[in-house]
C-alpha cells in the first residue's frame, strides 16, 4: 500500500522538459527540481522533439544558445505543433543583451531565467510559471 500512494505522488508532479546543450547545467538544473518536479532532460531540440511525442511537460526551459538549432527556432517549431504550442517556456540564456529578450517575449515566453542563477531563484521562477492543469 505505501508503494501505491508512493506512485501516486510521483504521478502527479508537474512535468519539466529541459532542454540545454551543456550536459553541466542540465545535471544542475536536475539537481535542483527533482524533488519537487518529474524532469525531462534533452541535449537539443531533434532529441526534445522526440521526447515530446511521448510527454506532454507543464512547463519548458528552453536555452537560447544551441548549435545546430538555437532556442528561438526549437520555440517556432514547438509553436507550430497543436500537440505542444500551449505549453508555456521559459528561456534559460547567459545572453544579456536586450534583443535577445525582447524577441522571446514577442515570440510568447512566459520569461527569462538569466545564467547564472542561483538555486532559490530558478525554483520560485518555475513556481510561478508552471502552468496549473
Amino acid at each position: 500500500m505505501f508503494l501505491i500512494i508512493w506512485v501516486l505522488t510521483v504521478k502527479n508532479k508537474k512535468h519539466i522538459l529541459v532542454i540545454d546543450d551543456v550536459s553541466t547545467n542540465l545535471r544542475y538544473i536536475g539537481e535542483i527540481l527533482k524533488d519537487e518536479y518529474t524532469l525531462s532532460l534533452a541535449k537539443s531540440g531533434a532529441q526534445a522533439f522526440k521526447m515530446l511525442e511521448k510527454i506532454t511537460p507543464n512547463l519548458i526551459l528552453l536555452d537560447v544558445k544551441m548549435p545546430q538549432m538555437d532556442g528561438f527556432q526549437v520555440f517556432e517549431k514547438i509553436l507550430l505543433d497543436e500537440s505542444t504550442k500551449d505549453i508555456p517556456p521559459l528561456f534559460l540564456s547567459a545572453d544579456n543583451q536586450e534583443q535577445t529578450l525582447k524577441r522571446g517575449l514577442e515570440m510568447g515566453a512566459k520569461g527569462f531565467i538569466r545564467k547564472p542563477f542561483e538555486p532559490n531563484f530558478l525554483i520560485e521562477t518555475v513556481r510561478q510559471y508552471i502552468r496549473e492543469d
